[in-house]
C-alpha cells in the first residue's frame, strides 16, 4: 500500500500521480482508475467525471510509465465512455511531451518536427500499411544522428527495432493504434524508447495462431523465438529486438496482461501481478534502452534471419547516380546558420552518416548566403581537426560556397588548426 501512495493515490474521483518513473506507477494508475470508475458508477454519486492531477517532477518521468499512462487515459475514455479531466500542475515537460493529448500527425507534419524526442506519438494503420510509424522512426533516427556520435551499428539497430515493434502493434494487437515515445539521456549516453498498445496481449495473439501457452511469461518467451507469431507476419519482431538489445548490452522489458519479463545484460526478472484494463484489453508494453557508446554488430545479431538491409530514406535521397559520394544539402538540415549548437548538430550528423555508410560526403552549400563564425567553426573546422587533414580531404568535399563563405571557412580552419597545435606544445 505504501508504494501506491508514493506513486499514485486516489480520493473518490480524483487520482493524483506523484511519479511516472517505472512500470509500477502504471500498475498503480490502473488500480486507481478501477476504483475511480467504480466510484462514479454509483447511483448515489452525482459526479461522473474522473480528474487526474499530475504532480510529477520532470526527473521522475520516464517513457515506460509516461507513455502507458497517457495512452490509458485515451483508451479508458473510449472503452468506458467516461469523461476524464487531466490537470498538469507546474510541469512544462508533461505539456511539451503532449501527455494530455498524444500527437496524431500526418506524415508531412511528422517530417517537419525538428525534435521528436520527449513527445508522445499516437499512430494508426491505414490502407497503405503504417506510414506514420515509418515517419516517426525516421524522425527518431535523424534526431539522434544530429545529437551525439553513436558507435557502429547503433543507429542501424535502432531503426530496425523501432519500426519492427511499431509494426507489430498494428499486425498482432487487434488495436488500430499504438503509442510511442523516445527519450535521450545525455548523462548515461542511452536512448530509451517505449511502445504501448491496449490490444489483446501477446498470449491471446499467439493463441490466434494456434500457439497455446500455459501463462503469459511463457507466451513472451515464445514470442521472442525466431519465426514465432500468429501468422500475420514473419514472427521476427520481438526475436530481432531481443537479439539486438543483447548484442548492444542494453535493457528490454516486455509487459503483457498481468506479466512482465525484463532483461538487463544477463539478468532476467519476471512477475505476474500487474492489473489489466479488462479481459479484452490486456495491452502490451515494449520498453527498451540502447547504449549509444556500445558497438553493435547488427549482422551478427540478425545472422539467422539472412541479409540485413539498412534502409534509410534520408540517406537513400543523398545517393548520387554517377559516383559513390553522398550529397548532404546543408540548407535542409541546419536549424540556423549562426550558432554553435546548430553547427555541432550538423557535424555530428555528418560523422554519424559516414560511420553508418562508410561513404564520403559532399557538403552542398547551395542557397546558403551567410553563416556565423561560430557555426562554421563548429561544423567544418572542428570536423577537420577531429578527422585530421588527410582523412578530412578523403571523406569530405565542400561545394557551392560563395566567396564570403569560402573566406570564413578557410579562416575558421586555419584558426582551429593553429589553436590545436598551440595547445599541444
Amino acid at each position: 500500500m505504501s508504494k501506491s501512495k508514493q506513486n499514485v493515490d486516489i480520493n473518490k474521483n480524483i487520482i493524483t500521480i506523484h511519479k511516472m518513473e517505472n512500470q509500477f506507477c502504471v500498475s498503480d494508475f490502473i488500480r486507481c482508475m478501477q476504483k475511480a470508475i467504480r466510484y462514479i458508477s454509483r447511483d448515489s454519486v452525482d459526479i461522473k467525471t474522473i480528474e487526474i492531477r499530475c504532480l510529477c517532477a520532470q526527473e521522475q518521468i520516464f517513457p515506460d510509465a509516461c507513455v502507458p499512462i497517457a495512452a490509458l487515459i485515451q483508451e479508458y475514455r473510449e472503452i468506458y465512455k467516461i469523461d476524464i479531466n487531466v490537470v498538469i500542475k507546474n510541469n512544462p515537460y508533461l505539456t511539451r511531451c503532449c501527455f494530455k493529448d498524444p500527437l496524431n500527425l500526418s506524415v508531412d507534419e511528422i517530417n517537419k518536427i525538428r525534435n521528436p524526442f520527449n513527445k508522445i506519438f499516437m499512430y494508426e494503420s491505414d490502407n497503405n500499411g503504417c506510414p506514420q510509424a515509418a515517419a516517426i522512426n525516421q524522425a527518431f533516427v535523424d534526431k539522434l544522428s544530429r545529437t551525439t556520435i553513436c558507435e557502429d551499428g547503433v543507429l542501424k539497430g535502432m531503426m530496425w527495432c523501432v519500426y519492427e515493434i511499431l509494426d507489430n502493434v498494428l499486425l498482432h494487437s487487434q488495436s488500430n493504434r499504438g503509442y510511442v515515445m523516445a527519450q535521450y539521456h545525455k548523462k548515461t549516453n542511452l536512448i530509451a524508447i517505449c511502445v504501448y498498445d491496449c490490444g489483446i496481449g501477446i498470449q491471446a495473439s499467439l493463441s490466434n495462431g494456434n500457439l497455446d501457452t500455459e501463462n503469459e511469461i511463457e507466451a513472451i518467451r515464445l514470442a521472442m523465438q525466431e519465426g514465432v507469431g500468429d501468422g500475420q507476419g514473419q514472427g521476427n519482431g520481438l526475436y530481432g529486438l531481443s537479439q539486438i538489445i543483447k548484442e548492444n548490452g542494453g535493457r528490454l522489458a516486455i509487459s503483457t496482461g498481468n506479466s512482465t519479463l525484463m532483461f538487463n545484460n544477463n539478468d532476467e526478472k519476471f512477475w505476474s501481478n500487474n492489473p489489466i484494463v479488462d479481459i479484452n484489453h490486456k495491452s502490451t508494453t515494449v520498453d527498451f534502452q540502447l547504449e549509444l557508446g556500445n558497438k553493435t554488430d547488427i549482422k551478427k545479431a540478425l545472422r539467422s534471419m539472412g541479409e540485413f538491409e539498412d534502409f534509410d530514406i534520408r540517406i537513400e535521397d543523398m545517393k548520387q547516380l554517377n559516383n559513390d559520394w553522398l550529397k548532404y544539402k546543408v540548407i535542409e538540415y541546419a536549424e540556423d546558420f549562426g550558432t554553435r549548437p546548430s553547427g555541432k548538430a550538423l557535424k555530428t550528423d555528418v560523422l554519424n552518416i559516414i560511420k553508418r555508410t562508410g561513404k564520403p560526403i559532399i557538403l552542398d552549400f547551395t542557397d546558403v548566403i551567410m553563416v556565423g563564425s561560430s557555426f562554421i567553426d563548429e561544423f567544418i573546422a572542428k570536423m577537420c581537426v577531429e578527422l585530421g587533414s588527410i582523412k578530412f580531404n578523403q571523406l569530405i568535399s565542400i561545394v557551392n560556397m560563395n566567396d564570403d563563405l569560402v573566406h570564413l571557412c578557410n579562416r575558421a580552419i586555419a584558426m582551429r588548426i593553429n589553436q590545436t597545435w598551440e595547445t599541444k606544445k
